[in-house]
């Protein structure tokens, strides 16, 4: 299953300026939720599109798309998914099953139209990493599932390595193989849980797709996995 000591060992091999960009907007959102309110909330809404913007912009979240564009429909995006990101923020990976079906799908749908300048899939299938990497960050409960995510997941997730467009469903049924696995393996559940602890302090809320997204980014030995 997945190896703690193999996620302290590749969470030391990540680039510090991609960890520091998700620990700057984690520790922003658990100070944001330890009151009443949320990140995209009508109070926070405005920040957070800067402070996230600011991150998927380095971590080239729209390449190749015109940026401008992408970044104004990513503003009425984080507004049109408040109120199912309310229902959805409370549930970690280890309870992914009992995640709402509905106010998930409208935040795929939402994000994934940002990158594909507006147009909604009637399937649903949109770039897995223009809908991912923001989620990543605002949730902390799905890795980004970029290209070298995607090389080195294990083979029985089923993920083809060069499909860069997923449909919800699809997203869906590998997030529950990955629950399943993480459920499995008490010593990365305990790890992740003291890692978030030491980096995020007593309001810690376990980012358990941000430690996924690392491990299986690096892989042993920086090898696909």
């Amino acid at each position: 299953m997945l190896d703690a000591d193999e996620l302290i060992r590749r969470m030391r091999s990540f680039p510090a300026n991609y960890m520091q960009d998700f620990n700057e907007f984690w520790r922003y959102k658990l100070a944001v939720e330890s009151g009443r309110g949320h990140i995209l909330d009508e109070d926070h809404v405005r920040r957070t599109y800067y402070l996230l913007a600011d991150v998927l912009v380095k971590w080239q979240a729209f390449r190749p798309r015109p940026l401008s564009r992408c970044l104004y429909l990513l503003e009425k995006a984080l507004i049109n998914i408040s109120g199912a990101y309310d229902e959805i923020r409370k549930y970690d990976l280890l309870h992914f099953r009992d995640v709402p079906v509905e106010p998930l799908e409208l935040i795929w749908h939402e994000l994934g139209m940002v990158k594909s300048l507006g147009a909604r899939s009637p399937h649903g299938r949109y770039f897995i990493v223009s809908v991912c990497k923001p989620l990543m960050l605002l949730w902390g409960q799905t890795p980004a599932f970029d290209a070298r995510v995607r090389e080195n997941l294990p083979p029985r997730y089923h993920v083809s390595k060069t499909n860069r467009k997923w449909s919800f469903w699809e997203w869906r049924s590998v997030m529950m193989k990955i629950q399943r696995d993480l459920a499995l393996s008490p010593g990365f559940l305990r790890t992740a849980r003291e890692e978030a602890r030491r980096m995020y302090g007593a309001d810690f809320m376990v980012p358990y797709g941000r430690f996924l997204d690392i491990y299986f980014w690096v892989g042993p030995h920086g090898r696909p996995v």
